[in-house]
């Protein structure tokens, strides 16, 4: 996924510093010329905080200055982020053109373009590093007395103790990348699954 080309005459834009600055839009005035419409941060409707650049429409067209690009596409990242650990979103999917939610800003009809063609529209969104998950779910094992037990990759993620964690439904991808930062600190075994077994894992 990326952010709308800019046109060839388009110029840089300065953004804003922080996730809930000011920012100013330049209108016009059938009076006086140019007036200033102050942006604010938009709540939706799961409470989430969308910050003012977010409804800037120069925030959805990718900048030419070099300097401002960098700037944009960090706040970007951390808004993607956010966003995720909030609503819980771990996978978009371009291609099935429903990513919506931080892509998407209906208000000011400004979305981020879908990439190429053939490219890979899946992306997976790390709001927590593999070693972050793992030491939530080995935490989650201790506490539930599960340690030396045996369990699969659906019971971690999917299972009836898993339902109420934050790591529950968590992709097998980001699970797999987890579980390994466990094994490399001697907390944890992988273990090949068989037949309609699914893969586990041996806490340590």
């Amino acid at each position: 996924m990326s952010i709308n080309q800019p046109s060839s005459s388009s110029s840089s834009t300065p953004f804003g510093q922080g996730q809930h600055s000011s920012v100013t839009l330049n209108g016009t005035s059938s009076s006086s010329g140019a007036v200033n419409t102050p942006l604010t941060p938009i709540t939706s409707e799961s409470g989430f905080e969308y910050p003012a650049i977010w409804s800037f429409p120069p925030f959805f067209t990718l900048q030419p200055n070099p300097s401002t690009l960098s700037h944009q596409l960090e706040l970007w990242r951390a808004l993607i982020l956010r966003w995720a650990r909030h609503e819980r979103v771990f996978k978009v999917n371009t291609d099935s053109g429903e990513a919506g939610g931080v892509f998407e800003n209906k208000r000011i009809k400004r979305e981020a373009a879908p990439d190429p063609p053939k490219q890979d529209n899946k992306y997976l969104i790390y709001w927590k590093k593999p070693d972050e998950w793992g030491d939530l779910i080995y935490t989650w094992v201790t506490d539930n007395g599960l340690n030396s037990s045996i369990m699969t990759f659906y019971e971690i993620t999917d299972g009836d103790l898993s339902h109420t964690t934050e790591f529950y439904e968590l992709p097998p991808p980001i699970l797999r990348k987890a579980l390994e930062s466990l094994v490399k600190r001697g907390k944890a075994q992988l273990l090949e699954g068989k037949g309609e077994v699914g893969e586990g894992v041996r806490f340590l």
